[in-house]
Formats: structure tokens, sequence, C-alpha cells
């Protein structure tokens, strides 16, 4: 009995690092696209390629909350970081602290809309004008 008790501690250990980590694609040659979020969101449209990675940045001394418009390209991701939650499920918001980021690698091709409220804790704050990323099939 006790031996299964260890057992499903090691294996909830297990997932959580994996949840957490970060591993992305081989073939994303390490492109990172970044958006800071400060004051403003910049840049508001991004272009990438399937597996690139896309990398929100608070710089705020808050934590902001990032709404998701469309989830299709959420659903396949070759990597994710403060994007999941405790299981790996990706929900339409995220919450990034102040200084930390959050990212993922999209493997779809398609187009990702989403909004950023600069107060996390009041969803009546000001929201940013929608920002949206294209994301293009790698290779043929």
């Amino acid at each position: 009995m006790a031996r299964a008790g260890i057992g499903l501690v090691l294996l909830a250990v297990v997932w959580t690092f994996q949840a957490c980590g970060h591993s992305p694609l081989s073939d994303s040659r390490g492109v990172v696209r970044t958006i800071r979020i400060s004051d403003v969101v910049k840049p508001t449209t991004v272009y990438a390629r399937s597996g690139e990675e896309i990398r929100w940045e608070n710089l705020r001394a808050t934590p902001v909350r990032i709404g998701f418009l469309s989830v299709r390209l959420l659903e396949e991701l070759g990597c994710k970081k403060g994007v999941s939650s405790f299981f790996g499920d990706i929900g339409d918001v995220i919450t990034i602290a102040p200084g930390e980021t959050a990212s993922l690698c999209p493997i779809r091709s398609g187009t990702l809309q989403f909004n950023v409220w600069f107060d996390a804790d009041n969803p009546k704050s000001e929201i940013s004008p929608t920002a949206t990323i294209h994301v293009e099939k790698t290779g043929g």
C-alpha cells in the first residue's frame, strides 16, 4: 500500500514537471517571436511559422491577463510555458506575473487573436486592442 502511494506521488511530480516544462520543437530552429506588454502591447501583429515560439513578456509591475479569442491553434502545441493548468489543459485566459513570460509553439497554421487586460484582477479594467498572430505552416 505504501509503495502504491509513493508511486502515485512520483507520477504526480513527473506530470507537474511535464506540464511546466518548456521543450521547443527541434525544427523551430530557436526562433522566438516576442510580444512585450507594458502600457501597450507591441507588436500587435506577429507573423510566425509553425513550431516557432510565441512569447509574451510582462514588463509591467502588476500581473496581466491574456484572453485568447480563438483556441484552435492552442489544441496542438510543440511547446508551452506558463499557459497550461496543472493538468496540462490550456484555457482561453492566462495570467502573467510581473517580469515573467508565457509562451507556446503552435504546430498548426492559422490565426490566433488575443486581448490583454492590464489589471489581471479587474475584468472591467483597461483592455488592449485585439492583437493577431498569423502562423504559417513550415515546409511542404
